[in-house]
Protein backbone atom coordinates (compact mmCIF):
# COMPACT_ATOMS: atom_id res chain seq x y z
CA UNK A 1 0.00 0.00 0.00
CA UNK A 2 2.76 2.44 0.88
CA UNK A 3 4.39 1.58 -2.47
CA UNK A 4 1.15 2.55 -4.25
CA UNK A 5 0.95 5.75 -2.24
CA UNK A 6 4.50 6.76 -3.14
CA UNK A 7 3.80 5.96 -6.79
CA UNK A 8 0.67 8.12 -6.81
CA UNK A 9 2.54 10.90 -5.01
CA UNK A 10 5.31 10.74 -7.61
CA UNK A 11 2.84 10.91 -10.53
CA UNK A 12 1.17 13.90 -8.85
CA UNK A 13 4.59 15.52 -8.35
CA UNK A 14 5.34 15.07 -12.06
CA UNK A 15 1.96 16.69 -12.86
CA UNK A 16 2.94 19.70 -10.73
CA UNK A 17 6.31 19.90 -12.51
CA UNK A 18 4.47 19.87 -15.85
CA UNK A 19 2.08 22.59 -14.67
CA UNK A 20 4.94 24.97 -13.89
CA UNK A 21 7.21 23.90 -16.75
CA UNK A 22 8.53 26.66 -19.02
CA UNK A 23 11.23 24.71 -20.85
CA UNK A 24 9.74 25.48 -24.26
CA UNK A 25 7.37 28.11 -25.63
CA UNK A 26 4.30 25.81 -25.72
CA UNK A 27 3.39 26.84 -22.16
CA UNK A 28 2.80 30.41 -23.37
CA UNK A 29 -0.36 29.59 -25.35
CA UNK A 30 -1.81 26.69 -23.40
CA UNK A 31 -4.97 26.97 -21.35
CA UNK A 32 -4.19 23.87 -19.30
CA UNK A 33 -1.27 21.45 -19.21
CA UNK A 34 -2.28 17.87 -19.95
CA UNK A 35 0.00 15.63 -17.87
CA UNK A 36 -2.02 12.45 -18.37
CA UNK A 37 -4.67 10.47 -16.56
CA UNK A 38 -5.49 6.95 -15.53
CA UNK A 39 -4.26 4.10 -13.41
CA UNK A 40 -0.87 4.71 -11.77
CA UNK A 41 -0.40 0.93 -11.65
CA UNK A 42 -1.38 0.41 -15.28
CA UNK A 43 0.09 -2.50 -17.17
CA UNK A 44 -0.61 -0.57 -20.39
CA UNK A 45 0.24 3.07 -21.05
CA UNK A 46 -1.05 4.79 -24.18
CA UNK A 47 1.04 7.68 -25.52
CA UNK A 48 -0.15 10.19 -28.14
CA UNK A 49 1.77 13.10 -29.60
CA UNK A 50 0.22 16.14 -27.92
CA UNK A 51 -3.02 17.61 -26.59
CA UNK A 52 -5.63 19.02 -28.96
CA UNK A 53 -8.14 21.80 -28.41
CA UNK A 54 -10.54 19.76 -26.22
CA UNK A 55 -7.67 18.42 -24.15
CA UNK A 56 -6.26 21.93 -23.71
CA UNK A 57 -9.67 23.10 -22.49
CA UNK A 58 -10.15 20.28 -19.99
CA UNK A 59 -6.57 19.40 -19.00
CA UNK A 60 -7.23 15.72 -19.74
CA UNK A 61 -5.89 13.49 -22.53
CA UNK A 62 -8.01 12.19 -25.41
CA UNK A 63 -11.38 13.74 -24.56
CA UNK A 64 -12.28 15.07 -28.04
CA UNK A 65 -13.27 13.21 -31.20
CA UNK A 66 -10.02 11.22 -31.23
CA UNK A 67 -10.64 10.27 -27.61
CA UNK A 68 -14.11 8.99 -28.45
CA UNK A 69 -12.64 6.72 -31.14
CA UNK A 70 -9.96 5.53 -28.72
CA UNK A 71 -12.68 4.77 -26.15
CA UNK A 72 -14.61 2.76 -28.77
CA UNK A 73 -11.51 0.69 -29.57
CA UNK A 74 -10.84 0.06 -25.87
CA UNK A 75 -14.48 -0.88 -25.20
CA UNK A 76 -14.71 -3.12 -28.27
CA UNK A 77 -11.66 -5.11 -27.22
CA UNK A 78 -13.05 -5.43 -23.70
CA UNK A 79 -9.95 -6.78 -21.94
CA UNK A 80 -8.90 -3.54 -20.26
CA UNK A 81 -11.06 -0.57 -19.32
CA UNK A 82 -9.90 3.00 -19.87
CA UNK A 83 -9.73 3.37 -16.08
CA UNK A 84 -7.11 0.56 -16.00
CA UNK A 85 -4.85 2.32 -18.53
CA UNK A 86 -2.69 5.43 -18.12
CA UNK A 87 -3.00 7.79 -21.10
CA UNK A 88 -0.59 10.63 -21.80
CA UNK A 89 1.24 12.42 -24.63
CA UNK A 90 4.82 13.05 -25.71
CA UNK A 91 4.33 16.81 -25.15
CA UNK A 92 2.09 18.01 -22.37
CA UNK A 93 0.97 21.36 -23.84
CA UNK A 94 -1.02 21.89 -27.04
CA UNK A 95 1.05 22.83 -30.07
CA UNK A 96 -0.53 25.82 -31.89
CA UNK A 97 -3.13 24.72 -34.43
CA UNK A 98 -2.67 21.08 -33.37
CA UNK A 99 0.50 20.88 -35.42
CA UNK A 100 3.01 18.08 -34.89
CA UNK A 101 5.37 18.85 -32.00
CA UNK A 102 8.77 20.16 -33.08
CA UNK A 103 11.89 18.12 -32.22
CA UNK A 104 13.03 20.74 -29.69
CA UNK A 105 9.62 20.68 -27.96
CA UNK A 106 9.75 16.89 -27.77
CA UNK A 107 13.27 17.04 -26.37
CA UNK A 108 12.24 19.57 -23.70
CA UNK A 109 9.21 17.52 -22.63
CA UNK A 110 10.59 13.99 -22.93
CA UNK A 111 11.93 13.96 -19.35
CA UNK A 112 8.36 14.32 -18.05
CA UNK A 113 7.20 11.36 -20.14
CA UNK A 114 10.14 9.17 -19.15
CA UNK A 115 9.58 10.04 -15.47
CA UNK A 116 5.94 8.98 -15.81
CA UNK A 117 6.88 5.70 -17.52
CA UNK A 118 9.62 4.95 -14.98
CA UNK A 119 7.16 5.53 -12.15
CA UNK A 120 4.25 3.56 -13.59
CA UNK A 121 6.48 0.78 -15.00
CA UNK A 122 3.97 -0.59 -17.52
CA UNK A 123 4.47 -3.93 -19.21
CA UNK A 124 3.50 -2.41 -22.59
CA UNK A 125 3.21 0.99 -24.25
CA UNK A 126 0.89 1.69 -27.17
CA UNK A 127 2.14 4.64 -29.24
CA UNK A 128 -0.53 6.53 -31.17
CA UNK A 129 1.05 7.96 -34.31
CA UNK A 130 4.56 8.28 -35.65
CA UNK A 131 5.66 11.05 -33.25
CA UNK A 132 5.06 8.85 -30.20
CA UNK A 133 6.37 5.71 -31.90
CA UNK A 134 9.60 7.33 -33.10
CA UNK A 135 10.16 9.15 -29.79
CA UNK A 136 9.83 6.03 -27.66
CA UNK A 137 11.34 3.42 -29.98
CA UNK A 138 14.21 5.56 -31.24
CA UNK A 139 13.44 4.35 -34.76
CA UNK A 140 12.89 6.73 -37.67
CA UNK A 141 10.98 4.42 -40.02
CA UNK A 142 7.52 5.48 -41.16
CA UNK A 143 4.61 4.29 -39.05
CA UNK A 144 3.54 1.80 -41.71
CA UNK A 145 6.80 -0.08 -41.02
CA UNK A 146 6.66 0.32 -37.23
CA UNK A 147 3.07 -0.71 -36.48
CA UNK A 148 1.78 -4.17 -35.68
CA UNK A 149 4.75 -5.59 -33.76
CA UNK A 150 6.77 -5.22 -30.57
CA UNK A 151 9.38 -2.56 -31.34
CA UNK A 152 11.36 -3.02 -28.17
CA UNK A 153 11.94 -6.71 -27.57
CA UNK A 154 12.42 -5.69 -23.94
CA UNK A 155 10.12 -4.61 -21.14
CA UNK A 156 8.14 -2.57 -21.57
CA UNK A 157 6.99 -3.77 -24.97
CA UNK A 158 6.36 -0.92 -27.41
CA UNK A 159 3.61 -1.21 -30.02
CA UNK A 160 2.82 1.50 -32.56
CA UNK A 161 -0.48 2.21 -34.26
CA UNK A 162 -2.16 5.01 -36.11
CA UNK A 163 -3.33 8.08 -34.25
CA UNK A 164 -7.10 8.14 -33.75
CA UNK A 165 -7.32 11.41 -35.72
CA UNK A 166 -5.93 9.50 -38.73
CA UNK A 167 -8.44 6.73 -38.10
CA UNK A 168 -11.24 9.29 -38.15
CA UNK A 169 -10.04 10.66 -41.49
CA UNK A 170 -9.33 7.32 -43.16
CA UNK A 171 -12.22 5.26 -41.84
CA UNK A 172 -12.89 1.60 -41.13
CA UNK A 173 -9.80 -0.04 -42.72
CA UNK A 174 -7.44 2.01 -40.53
CA UNK A 175 -9.65 1.59 -37.46
CA UNK A 176 -9.48 -2.21 -37.93
CA UNK A 177 -5.66 -2.00 -37.95
CA UNK A 178 -5.77 0.14 -34.81
CA UNK A 179 -7.99 -2.46 -33.12
CA UNK A 180 -5.50 -5.19 -34.03
CA UNK A 181 -2.58 -3.15 -32.67
CA UNK A 182 -4.50 -2.41 -29.46
CA UNK A 183 -5.18 -6.14 -29.05
CA UNK A 184 -1.45 -6.86 -29.44
CA UNK A 185 -0.55 -4.19 -26.87
CA UNK A 186 -3.09 -5.63 -24.42
CA UNK A 187 -1.75 -9.13 -24.96
CA UNK A 188 1.80 -7.97 -24.21
CA UNK A 189 0.63 -5.92 -21.22
CA UNK A 190 -1.27 -8.83 -19.72
CA UNK A 191 1.45 -11.36 -20.44
CA UNK A 192 -0.62 -13.53 -22.76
Amino acid sequence: MSDDLSKSQRIEQIAVEIAICQRCHLHESRKNPVPGAGDYNARLVIVGEGPGAWEDEQGKPFVGRSGKLLDQIIEKHGVLKRSEIFITNVVKCRPPGNRTPMPEEIKMCKDHLIAQLNTIRPRAILCLGSTAAQTLSGQTSPLTRLRGRNLSGLKPAIVATYHPSYGLRMGEPVVKLMESDFALACSLALGA
